[in-house]
């Protein structure tokens, strides 16, 4: 008991670290590359890049993760030169096309990749630690929080090419803990997994469509921080209005997250999901009629209901529907369609439904597409196991 207990503190201080770091890049890249001179184009442009390297990245490292058993490996190779493309990002001040394609696409997209193994190797190091996913999950969402306290104070007083430096040492103290744990535990398989063992995973009609279902769904949790931002800026909300809609937003998901494992023992995943998918349309519906940005802040209190149980059950229902020796595979290749593809095309497609129809009118829009999903899990529950 006291090795698990152990074992379940490093893994939820290493979720906490990771998400510490990760707060550094996601959220500061576009601030920092618009004060040096950047272009809204160029940086969608060097985004873009980013997003189908990454997806590159995913496929091939869930491939090999499973063709060698191990997880533990590939993500600290990820997280190290992650690293290095991130230090490289804060380090040249200066407007280099070439210089930030290379260190925030090429080499920073590693780190970005690095989160997705971390949920692979957490659900395959042990049961017990699968079994409150949502738990360790919520150790993410602390670290997060406290990232986004910490670097905005680093900011005002040392200025953004201290970030650099920071990621570093965040870096190395969840090297060190990533190095001392075990590995991922693998399922011994007869033959040596070649790629012909993918078509085990892509051929399985299940797996598909809950992809696609988790395509969907993610679709507005991947649109939330574009247009809801927009919407703030367009009702005149102040810094304090949406300083408190990120960070409430944040705490409020932390409750569904600690008593995610309790949630699914007691209900079907496929149930909660369907839940989740229905508030999330509720939510974006309440967007659309916010006339403040107080009824805004009101609206993504819904993200107590919505993203928490999105993500715990995404987890679990695409482990369950993954072959048992391509476990990690699963997890990769799902979170590279309904991550990076979705990612990539959100913004896309929230562009364009503004310049249809306007902000309100793109929030109708988002929340009727939650019909496409609900129409599948009727399906998925359909398809013999």
């Amino acid at each position: 008991m006291f090795k698990k207990n152990s074992l379940m503190i490093k893994i939820m201080v290493l979720f906490f670290l990771v998400f510490f770091g990760a707060y550094i890049p996601l959220t500061q890249r576009i601030p920092y590359l618009a004060s040096i001179g950047y272009s809204t184009t160029e940086m969608n442009l060097i985004f873009s890049l980013q997003a189908a390297i990454g997806f590159g990245y995913q496929l091939v490292l869930g491939f090999l993760c499973d063709k060698y058993k191990t997880i533990k490996k590939f993500f600290l190779a990820s997280q190290v030169i992650g690293t290095l493309g991130v230090y490289m990002m804060f380090a040249q001040s200066g407007h280099v096309f070439w210089f930030h394609i290379l260190s925030i696409a090429v080499i920073g997209s590693l780190g970005s990749v690095a989160l997705g193994l971390l949920d692979a190797w957490a659900l395959e190091i042990d049961p017990v630690i699968k079994e409150n996913y949502g738990a360790v999950r919520g150790m993410g969402t602390v670290g997060w929080i406290i990232g986004g306290y910490l670097v905005t104070w680093i900011i005002d007083y040392k200025g953004f090419q201290a970030l650099g430096l920071t990621y570093a040492i965040i870096a190395v103290a969840l090297f060190a803990l990533g190095f001392s744990l075990k590995d991922a535990v693998k399922v011994k398989h007869d033959k040596p997994i070649t790629l012909m063992d993918m078509k085990s995973l892509l051929l399985n009609k299940r797996y598909l469509i809950m992809v696609v279902i988790l395509f969907f769904a993610m679709m507005l949790s991947n649109s939330d921080g574009l247009i809801v931002v927009m919407k703030m800026e367009a009702l005149g909300a102040t810094a304090m209005e949406k300083y408190l809609r990120f960070a409430l937003q944040a705490m409020v998901e932390l409750p569904a997250l600690f008593l995610g494992g309790k949630l699914l023992r007691k209900f079907k995943p496929i149930h909660v999901l369907s839940f989740a998918i229905v508030m999330y349309a509720v939510r974006f519906v309440s967007y659309s009629f916010a006339d403040t940005p107080t009824l805004m802040i009101a609206a993504a209190m819904l993200q107590a209901v919505t993203f928490p149980l999105l993500m715990i059950t995404s987890k679990a229902l695409v482990f369950g529907e993954s072959p048992d020796h391509l476990k990690s595979s699963g997890q990769m290749v799902a979170v590279a369609i309904y991550g990076g593809i979705g990612a990539a095309l959100t913004p896309l497609i929230t562009a364009f439904m503004i310049e249809l129809g306007g902000i309100d009118f793109s929030f109708m829009i988002f929340a009727s597409f939650m019909v496409i999903p609900l129409v599948l899990i009727s399906i998925f529950n359909k398809v013999p196991a």
